[in-house]
């Protein structure tokens, strides 16, 4: 008998965790508030380095940075499944780096770096009821990047005489998808997911005139965070 106890328990409280419980919920008017770590890992391609003097130079492109910073986002339930959830972080500092120059003479690789603010606007479709421990859910919705604090390396403006850089904001979809994993009246785990199409050019002057590449960066956006309902 004590074996079946055993047994009965053992299998019991996985059962009881995903069981739904009033004490426990995403219900409709709650603001839940999340911190943690975001990653921002860029998956880009990019055009050829283009010059005025030159044209496009084959072979060549650019390549950005991953970066870590403490993001935040906000979400706001419409109903008990559907929630608008906005995107903030501490600003994102990425290098910049031209790939290919060697083959034309010249040895910079790092052209410089830029921040860069990714604030994102989704509407979240949450699985399970409106109190289970765990909220799987997935969303679309916009993102606008806007990029600052451009910055030229030494070697690139002492090599190829580069000045005034420059990286264009952008516009663009983006996806979602994360769980909550809640602990308690108010509090939760989060793990999650963006993909966002982030499209910009970026340019500078230099020796050889202007010099531009095109780069679709969309990255994904990694976030672990805790969250509290308020």
């Amino acid at each position: 008998m004590k074996s079946f106890n055993k047994i009965v328990t053992t299998l019991a409280v996985p059962l009881i965790l995903l069981a739904p419980t009033s004490a426990f919920s995403h219900e409709a008017g709650d603001i839940i508030v999340r911190v943690g770590a975001t990653s921002v890992n860029p998956d880009e391609s990019t055009t050829l380095i283009d010059t005025a003097a030159t044209g496009a130079l084959p072979s060549t492109g650019a390549g950005v940075s991953n970066n870590l910073q403490l993001g935040l986002n906000l979400v706001y339930m419409v109903s008990d499944s559907l929630g608008v959830e906005v995107l903030a972080a501490t600003p994102f500092t990425h290098d910049l780096k031209a790939k290919g120059l060697s083959a034309y003479g010249f040895s910079t690789t790092g052209l410089g770096s830029v921040d860069h603010l990714p604030p994102t606007v989704t509407l979240n479709y949450f699985l399970g009821g409106a109190n289970s421990l765990i909220r799987p859910y997935v969303g679309v919705g916009v993102n606008y990047t806007t990029f600052f604090s451009e910055d030229l390396s030494y070697r690139a403006e002492t090599e190829l005489g580069a000045r005034s850089l420059d990286v264009d904001d952008s516009y663009g979809i983006a996806y979602r998808a994360g769980v909550d994993f809640v602990l308690g009246d108010h509090w939760m785990l989060n793990a999650s997911a963006w993909k966002i199409d982030i499209d910009t050019d970026v340019s500078f002057g230099s020796a050889l005139g202007k010099v531009q590449v095109g780069a679709e960066l969309d990255p994904w956006v990694y976030m672990i965070s805790l969250g509290y309902k308020l």
